[in-house]
């Protein structure tokens, strides 16, 4: 039995809690990962894990949101980076939370707390990408439209290709973008 340990601050439980779901949800993914297990890894009691978190899909959105924040903190310093640098920095740190990607497309139809950190990891790498578009060369809603074609593309293979080949994948990307800033300056060149 979980001992109840009333000397550890909130937070920490609560940060306990978010690791222990991590680490599940990550290994086992959303379906197979239950609030009890969760419970038990993180040492507390079943209920508890309810003061924390409402439900299930809150707790993967903090667990999403967390990993985000980190993510972002980290690509950040790749600002000057090429855009095929930030990308697959992008794609690495995708492959971390691959099989969840499809429970987060399906959790955010039922879930405010999903569907939220889904638009703003979207709006976020978005604007990382696009970044990196434009500094390619790319005017602003071309660099925008091309951001979005590559996350689409992306959640694509993550969605539909479960025993992918990162190395294949990672050229298919590369491949697009040298054909998306291309055909961006080629366009470019033949207006008047």
């Amino acid at each position: 039995m979980p001992a109840t340990r009333p000397d550890v601050h909130r937070d920490i439980k609560r940060g306990e809690v978010l690791d222990a779901a991590e680490t599940l949800l990550l290994r086992d993914g959303y379906d197979n990962t239950t609030m009890a297990a969760i419970a038990r890894t993180a040492r507390v009691a079943n209920n508890s894990v309810y003061w924390y978190f409402p439900s299930k899909d809150d707790l993967l959105a903090a667990v999403l949101r967390r990993r985000q924040e980190r993510a972002l903190s980290e690509v950040a310093n790749l600002a000057t980076s090429s855009l095929q640098e930030r990308v697959l920095a992008l794609l690495a740190e995708l492959d971390q939370v691959a099989n969840l990607t499809a429970a987060v497309h399906e959790r955010a139809s039922h879930s405010v707390a999903v569907a939220e950190t889904h638009q703003a990891f979207h709006a976020a790498a978005e604007r990382y990408l696009g970044s990196g578009f434009r500094h390619a060369g790319l005017g602003p809603q071309d660099a925008r439209r091309a951001a979005a074609a590559i996350m689409a593309i992306v959640e694509g293979i993550h969605l539909h290709e479960r025993k992918r080949n990162p190395a294949a994948r990672n050229g298919l990307i590369l491949w697009t973008l040298g054909r998306l800033v291309a055909a961006s300056a080629d366009g470019a060149a033949s207006r008047p």
